[in-house]
């Protein structure tokens, strides 16, 4: 790999990794900060690119290590000082290892989409707290009729003509099936997000 490719998939990494760090520094996150997330990031992509002369234990090797050094920070955490037992910082660093793995190997836009995603999937976490506890039953159902309709049932259905003239095809028509129940239930997520206005 060129030189000038291996630094640009590094900045990107440190760009992503002070992109989520600053989310969970603003939080006052006691795993892992603006520093860690970038660093951790920067070893995911060293690790794959690494990989390469080496063999793809190295990727394996390095979410071990992360993996580890999260538990021991949380330990040590616990035995100083009472700590929130979420999981979330522990996971988006994980996540984060894994995105700057995948600089290397896979699509750079979908790296900076996932790390981007990360950051806002932080960011969001009082609204999207205060959506589900504002919907009810009545409202997970339909959220899971919908996830039938679109993620069950459309990607198992045959994309071929039938009937007469082969006009029929079932995976086109159950398009405007989810088209429809998805627009229905967009109108009804934003009208409980939004209100009445």
């Amino acid at each position: 790999m060129e030189l000038s490719l291996v630094a640009q998939k590094l900045a990107i990494a440190v760009g992503l990794g002070l992109l989520v760090g600053l989310q969970r520094e603003r939080v006052r996150s006691p795993v892992a900060g603006i520093r860690t997330f970038a660093l951790i990031t920067v070893l995911g992509t060293i690790s794959a690119l690494l990989a390469a002369p080496f063999g793809g234990w190295i990727v394996g090797l390095g979410a071990v290590a992360v993996a580890a050094m999260l538990v021991v920070g949380n330990l040590a955490l616990r035995r100083t000082r009472h700590i929130d037992p979420g999981m979330t910082t522990e996971v988006a660093a994980l996540l984060m290892y894994g995105v700057g793995a995948y600089l290397v190997v896979g699509h750079a836009a979908i790296a900076v989409a996932v790390g981007g995603g990360v950051a806002l999937l932080l960011h969001w976490k009082a609204p999207l707290h205060e959506f589900v506890a504002r919907i009810g039953e009545t409202d997970v159902t339909a959220i899971m009729r919908f996830v039938l309709v679109a993620l069950v049932i459309y990607p198992v259905l045959p994309d071929q003509a039938y009937g007469p003239y082969q006009v029929l095809n079932p995976k086109q028509v159950w398009q405007m099936v989810v088209l429809i129940v998805g627009i229905s239930l967009g109108g009804y997520v934003a009208y409980k997000l939004l209100g009445q206005k």
